[in-house]
């Protein structure tokens, strides 16, 4: 390197150099020694932190926000290596104005040594731009574009599919514990894998999680992974110990070519007491972290790989309130550039701040604890080094006993409404997802409305209870019982102004389509239906790893509202039920000059579909019909209005987005 005159000779006269520095459009600075003190910044670097108060201060002063989110660590490996980092869209929160306000943003950045000819690296140089804004608007056109893109969602769904049918596509909901699990696949074209996972609560209480994974990918190795899963999991349910169930494993796999060398993990919880069964065979051991912070790994219970004339020997721990136990595939673990023992390490780091809550200087307190671990281990992890294998993670947390749900309302035409709300903050409260509330959420209105029509008669109807209580057995078996004191009075010839002419018989009908099972018990005291569901949260599949993509986060539901948002297209959001159901038919037929005209019923954002408003839209659809005109329901797969519509046979007039869609040939969700 040139020294003194030569050095200004190339490089030009220190002043011109310092204003060249100074005005570079990107920000530039430069940190010394082993605590990474500034000694130079540029104008840009001064003005992505708003202070100039940098030089001579440790960079862990200057920006302590950026603690736990992998910063720090990549500027003391740069140091200790001397090998240059680069990063693209790292996603951190950070304070950006000097206010004392941390704010999520995006940066392209890279950390160089810089050397010093008699002392090996002396400090580092900082090089970043910016790039919330593009990240943002990337993000945003790519919104757009899916939503556009018929296409694409019907690919991206049959993906879906596939991998929930050779895939457990969810996870049972039980008291004392919550679940999550996701399954990221190594590759768009690969479409299946080895790897799998299971979670099943057992009537005696017990919460089994499963993971396997098989050696090889593709298709071959995602078949042989579907008969193991399904064997284990029959042997499981069938009441079989862990050690026995996994003997039964080991002697199927003889038959089945590829099973041999197959890894399984087995936890079994009581989520009463706390006392854990595990066997690894094979398999990454546990792991449990606390919300203290601590964290540790259960040691191998000594068991060998499928196919390999192994005993399956049990070991047996136990976890406290608020831990959370991770199972999860070598994928995690095995990570490019990465010797598994450093992945390892990282992995109970990462697993102890999110556990903690201390991922990010502003915790994401709308996600469950398990969701939010599985997204920030995926993501913190994965981010840097990318991944060359399946990943599979599943994380179960000890939580609380739920309390039952206890209502009593008034008979009367808020009831219904007001059973929904409670119903769905229960709902939240126990772990339940928006796709496991739908069923109940209905079957339950339907039942309420049913006592506030018919339950009583005389002008103190209104004032008259209706007892709904709800629990959730150890199984994830719910259910919900919907009381009265009344004497069914008969249905008048001549309906009432509020009801819809055809909506009479379908509730009972709906909540039997909705319910798992329906019981109505009727005596001189009253009527009891019960309804039973199975409680269900659905899994991640998901085939590329974004921020976002595997929390899940609750829904809030809207106030109902219908709008003309163009000629001949009505909007609908919220609940759609007896009271409202009228509401929109008037819209209808003022759009449709009372059927005449064709038009369009986006159905995207209700949150509730009632059968008064499955007959509303029935009798609509036929009217139209008649006289040469067309009512199209718009209700993409997975909305709560192309779930009903589905289950009661309109879903061949919905349209998820433009098109009429056939009618399914399997489970009507997907």
């Amino acid at each position: 390197m040139p020294e003194g005159e030569d050095l200004f000779s190339a490089t030009g006269e220190p002043d011109t150099v310092l204003r060249v520095f100074e005005a570079l459009p990107f920000a530039l600075g430069a940190w010394q020694g082993p605590d990474h003190v500034y000694v130079a910044t540029n104008a840009a670097y001064r003005a992505l932190l708003g202070r100039d108060d940098l030089l001579g201060r440790p960079v862990r002063e200057v920006v302590p926000e950026l603690e736990g989110q992998q910063f720090f660590e990549l500027l003391d490996r740069v140091a200790a290596t001397g090998v240059a980092e680069t990063a693209k869209e790292w996603r951190l929160q950070i304070d950006t104005d000097g206010s004392g306000v941390v704010r999520e943003r995006y940066f392209d950045f890279t950390i160089a040594p810089r050397r010093d000819p008699d002392r090996g690296v002396a400090g580092l140089l900082f090089f970043a731009s910016d790039v919330t804004d593009s990240v943002l608007a990337r993000r945003g056109a790519e919104a757009r574009a899916q939503l556009m893109s018929e296409k694409y969602e019907q690919a991206r769904d049959a993906v879906t599919v596939m991998q929930q049918a050779l895939l457990a596509p969810s996870v049972p909901v039980v008291p004392g514990a919550e679940v999550a699990a996701a399954y990221l696949v190594a590759a768009e074209d690969t479409a299946a894998g080895g790897d799998w996972f299971d979670a099943l609560a057992l009537a005696n209480g017990e919460l089994v999680l499963i993971t396997g994974d098989v050696v090889g990918h593709g298709v071959e190795a995602a078949a042989v992974m579907g008969q193991l899963r399904a064997v284990l999991r029959q042997q499981i349910l069938a009441g079989a110990d862990v050690a026995a169930a996994l003997s039964t494993l080991d002697a199927f796999s003889a038959h089945v070519p590829g099973a041999r060398t197959a890894t399984v993990c087995v936890v079994v919880l009581d989520t009463a007491t706390g006392r854990v069964r595990y066997c690894t065979s094979g398999h990454p051991p546990p792991l449990v972290a606390s919300p203290a912070g601590a964290v540790r790994y259960l040691p191998p219970s000594g068991g060998t790989p499928i196919g390999t004339g192994s005993t399956f020997p049990v070991a047996t721990d136990a976890l406290a309130a608020g831990d959370v136990v991770l199972l999860y595939t070598d994928g995690l673990i095995e990570r490019p550039g990465r010797p598994p023992p450093a992945s390892t390490a990282e992995l109970a780091e990462r697993a102890a701040l999110s556990v903690a809550g201390r991922s990010f200087p502003i915790p994401d307190t709308r996600a469950r604890t398990v969701d939010r671990v599985c997204a920030e281990i995926l993501e913190f992890l994965l981010r840097e080094t990318g991944y060359s294998d399946d990943v599979t993670i599943v994380a179960a947390q000890r939580t609380a006993m739920p309390d039952p749900l206890q209502l009593r309302l008034h008979a009367d035409r808020e009831a219904p409404r007001s059973a929904r709300t409670s119903l769905r903050r229960w709902l939240v409260r126990i772990g339940a997802d928006h796709a496991g509330t739908v069923a109940v959420e209905h079957a339950v209105s339907e039942l309420v409305s049913n006592v506030v029509e018919h339950a009583y008669s005389g002008g103190d109807a209104g004032h008259a209870p209706v007892d709904i209580d709800g629990t959730l057995d150890g199984d994830g078996c719910l259910r919900v019982r919907v009381r009265d004191r009344g004497r069914w009075k008969t249905p008048a010839k001549t309906p009432e102004p509020h009801r819809l002419p055809t909506s009479r018989g379908r509730g009972l009908t709906m909540v039997r389509i909705f319910a798992d099972d329906l019981v109505v018990d009727s005596d001189d005291t009253g009527t009891t239906a019960t309804v039973t569901f199975r409680l269900t949260r659905s899994a991640r599949v998901v085939t590329e790893f974004t921020e976002g993509a595997i929390v899940g986060r609750p829904e809030v539901s809207p106030e109902f509202a219908v709008a003309e948002t163009e000629p001949g297209r009505l909007a609908v959001r919220g609940d759609i039920d007896i009271d409202t159901a009228p509401i929109l038919k008037g819209c209808l037929d003022a759009v449709s000059h009372s059927g005449t005209l064709s038009v369009t019923v986006d159905l995207s954002e209700v949150t509730n579909l009632g059968s008064a408003g499955v007959s509303l839209l029935s009798t609509a659809r036929d009217r139209a019909a008649k006289q040469h005109s067309t009512v199209t329901l718009v209700a993409p797969p997975g909305s709560t209005a192309h779930h009903v519509l589905s289950l009661v046979g309109l879903h061949g007039r919905a349209d998820p987005g433009g098109g009429d869609i056939p009618e399914p040939s399997g489970d009507p969700e997907t």
